[in-house]
């Protein structure tokens, strides 16, 4: 690439804010009462959508919950065999960690306004027993955005990822964290085990309540896994197993 010739002004570079319609999907709970209903808010994987999401989780057993099933605010063109979709993501990640903080928190700003919005449409949540799981890219996501706000979640499912436990030093010298599911393949290509029994190590050595289940699978959220995290729901009194999986 030639250099610029000194004698050309400098470019100048600015920025405008863009803001579009993200969908979500919300399950209502499966039994109304006179107390609100817990919530389960699902964040999936890059490229998935809350719509793909919502039929990996149909294998998890049915559970007091509603269940929101967001998109991504990032989308992108996706081409494949069967022609093109839109694929989202939570974050672009290039490498520099100081982007990638501002891109965790400004997704999370994006979740919380949505968790407003949901409660200010649709009614109140349980929020202590209400859950927070990410899968993959959405699972960085889901351990940044519950160690932080842990007045909302009473529980933090972190599946095929790690908690970016450098990016939440502060949250972790907190008396009081939600509990931890951390779901882990020992095959995993993306992120070795390793990384998901540090995840467990700092959040153990914070004083959370935190479970490390190894599943087979590789990359995925397989059934074994949902099964995992529906006894992990019933034993930390964030919900109960009830039947078959609940989404078309």
């Amino acid at each position: 690439m030639p250099s610029r010739d000194p004698s050309e002004p400098a470019p100048i570079i600015g920025s405008t804010e863009v803001r579009r319609q993200v969908r979500y999907l919300l399950d209502p709970a499966p039994v109304s009462g006179d107390s609100p209903p817990p919530l389960l808010i699902a964040l999936h994987g890059q490229g998935m959508s809350g719509e793909s999401f919502r039929r990996v989780l149909r294998h998890l057993p049915a559970t007091p919950h509603s269940r929101l099933f967001p998109d991504g605010p990032y989308v992108f063109e996706r081409r494949e065999a069967d022609g093109i979709r839109a694929g989202h993501g939570w974050y672009i990640y290039l490498g520099d960690q100081v982007a990638f903080r501002e891109e965790l928190e400004r997704s999370e700003a994006h979740i919380l306004e949505l968790l407003d919005r949901v409660e200010a449409e649709h009614g109140p949540v349980d929020r202590a027993r209400s859950v927070l799981l990410g899968f993959s890219q959405g699972g960085y996501l889901a351990g940044f955005v519950g160690a932080r706000h842990p007045e909302r979640f009473g529980g933090v499912v972190i599946s095929s990822a790690r908690l970016k436990h450098k990016f939440l030093a502060d949250e972790l010298t907190r008396v009081e964290l939600p509990r931890f599911l951390i779901l882990h393949s020992p095959d995993d290509p993306a992120t070795p085990f390793a990384r998901a029994e540090e995840s467990r190590d700092r959040l153990l050595a914070a004083g959370a309540d935190v479970t490390l289940v190894p599943h087979p699978g590789g990359h995925l959220l397989p059934a074994t896994a949902l099964e995992a995290l529906a006894r992990w729901l019933e034993e930390k009194g964030l919900g109960e197993a009830e039947g078959a999986g609940r989404a078309p």
